[in-house]
């Protein structure tokens, strides 16, 4: 599922989302413990972050927020912690890292799993004194800072191949949050639906009917999925969710897999992947645990999936 946060409130009464809220709220009530949010793509880490910052005592500060692997590495180090004028070529003014812009308040770093190994030794050193240094500068800053971070890669398996340093990965992992795929809790879709429609000005409650039909999918995507079918039922003006989704299951039928009406492609091979990757989603995006309950090997999971960068 992706968490979205609606009047920085959880959505949903399923017990996923009820056990999430719970633990939003005591991680919130404490100022300063660090968490780690995983799960699959879509499933709302940033929004999960989110509402913690908004819980919490903090809420009257910054929140933000940055994707680690949206720059080069040669910049992270200036977006996470600042320039001096004059520090490198094009340094021509002075720049406030993400650490100071988030003082008082929330710096959420998602795919964390991306940072190169010299800035996660960089960020241990944040982590164990609380102090930093702008690229070029000379003066300590103290960064006070809740850290929140989130990923959709296993890192203990890239500490086991030396791409995650295990010190890092200690400091991180202090709350451990997962978030779970939307297919874990479907009953939670038509509140999450009329609250977007309610958040984007769609004037009226999605029909039993309606709900009904977007409850025989198992989306893949999350709610992120969710959303963009929900969108596109607006723009085009498109009230039968059923021949909506039927459409949409054609035009993504390589890259998602059956609904739970039992709807498959025609062709074996894609048919195949199309399964592979609804188990894949069913057990929150592990290899080892789709590979077990499919009874063959996680290469043969990785190879269905279509990628060689999955690791877990």
């Amino acid at each position: 599922m992706e968490t979205r946060v609606f009047n920085r409130v959880l959505v949903g009464e399923s017990v996923q989302m009820k056990n999430l809220r719970s633990i939003v709220d005591k991680v919130a009530a404490h100022r300063d413990a660090r968490v780690l949010i995983t799960g699959a793509p879509g499933t709302g880490k940033e929004l999960v972050a989110q509402a913690i910052h908004f819980r919490s005592g903090r809420k009257t500060g910054p929140f933000r927020a940055f994707n680690c692997s949206s720059c080069t590495r040669e910049l992270l180090e200036s977006r996470l912690f600042g320039h001096e004028r004059g520090s490198f070529t094009g340094a021509n003014r002075q720049h406030i890292g993400l650490f100071e812009q988030s003082s008082g308040g929330t710096l959420f770093l998602d795919e964390i799993a991306e940072l190169g190994l010299e800035m996660q030794v960089l960020l241990l050193r944040v982590l164990d004194d609380g102090f930093f240094m702008r690229v070029g500068g000379e003066t300590e800053i103290k960064a006070d800072v809740r850290l929140i971070t989130a990923t959709n890669r296993n890192l203990p398996d890239m500490i086991k191949t030396d791409k995650f340093r295990d010190d890092l990965y200690s400091r991180l992992n202090v709350i451990h949050i997962r978030t779970p795929s939307l297919a874990e809790h479907i009953d939670d879709i038509g509140e999450i639906a009329n609250a977007w429609a309610v958040m984007n000005h769609y004037g009226k409650p999605y029909s039993e009917k309606q709900i009904a039909d977007l409850k025989r999918y198992d989306y893949p995507g999350n709610v992120r999925e969710l959303f963009n079918i929900l969108e596109r039922s607006k723009v085009l003006g498109i009230d039968d969710f059923s021949s909506l989704l039927a459409e949409h299951k054609r035009m993504n039928a390589e890259l998602f897999m059956k609904g739970t009406d039992g709807d498959l492609p025609d062709e074996l091979d894609v048919a195949m992947r199309c399964h592979v990757r609804s188990v894949f989603n069913k057990f929150g995006g592990s290899i080892s645990k789709a590979a077990s309950a499919l009874k063959v090997s996680r290469n043969t999971v990785r190879r269905y999936l279509g990628g060689t960068d999955l690791n877990n």
